[in-house]
């Protein structure tokens, strides 16, 4: 490991949890993760978020975790949500300067309309649901992010690199065939949660083809050619690591 080697805090999106015990098992978020933090040697968090919080309540959750790593380089990777969170916390919880590399994978920077149409009722979704994961529809939204956006602006002496994703709608699984589609005709080609136009920020930006959960590991293991599948999620890891590596 070089000895100038950043730490990692990876940040996981919305409704998402670090780890899931149950029955005496573990489901990771970031699946393969663990292996690929073994196979390249950098020292990784993975730190809980509230899942009902909005942005900056989860930015302040986790901010800690910055303080407690004695690095002078410090990367965030965020997913889906995840990735606006480690966008505030470059900006707003890293007073000693040493976040030098922000990478988001699938987020939703300039909003999202599955979040617009939950906060409409369109979903269906109960209005006690709805109240409940109030604070983070309304960040998610279009609206949301404008006005973060606003008030979130990049630093200049830190990077900032995107990766989008996309599928067209015959590849997508039953559970998101119907999202691809709501989302399509406004910001067309999307991963089934976030658009492509939207998931680019920053100096550079990486298309891949996988469907939003594909991202994180949870991709159907059977190959198949013309879909492209398995998604190979530990080479993700490893493509963020190494960008996160390099220096600009």
């Amino acid at each position: 490991m070089p000895t100038d080697d950043p730490a990692f805090i990876f940040l996981h999106g919305f409704m998402g949890r670090a780890e899931t015990h149950v029955l005496g098992m573990t489901f990771e978020y970031f699946r393969g993760l663990r292996d690929v933090v073994r196979e390249t040697g950098i020292t990784a968090r993975v730190p809980q978020m509230p899942y009902r919080a909005g942005i900056e309540a989860r930015a302040a959750a986790v901010a800690h975790v910055i303080d407690e790593l004695s690095h002078e380089r410090i990367a965030l990777v965020g997913v889906s949500m995840g990735g606006l969170v480690a966008r505030a916390l470059a900006a707003r919880h890293d007073p000693a300067k040493r976040v030098r590399t922000v990478i988001t994978i699938a987020t939703p920077h300039r909003g999202s309309p599955l979040a617009d149409r939950s906060l409409s009722n369109e979903t269906g979704l109960p209005g006690w649901i709805v109240d409940q994961l109030r604070p983070a529809f309304e960040d998610l939204s279009i609206a949301g992010a404008e006005r973060f956006n606003a008030c979130t602006p990049d630093r200049p002496d830190v990077r900032y690199l995107s990766w989008g994703f996309s599928r067209p709608n015959e590849q997508m699984p039953p559970f998101l065939k119907r999202k691809e589609k709501q989302i399509r005709p406004r910001e067309g080609d999307n991963d089934g949660m976030v658009s492509v136009s939207s998931s680019k920020w920053g100096e550079k930006f990486t298309h891949a083809r996988a469907d939003h959960f594909e991202t994180i590991g949870w991709s159907p293991k059977w190959k198949d050619e013309t879909s492209g599948r398995p998604f190979d999620q530990k080479q993700l890891w490893r493509d963020v690591i190494a960008a996160a590596r390099a220096r600009s």
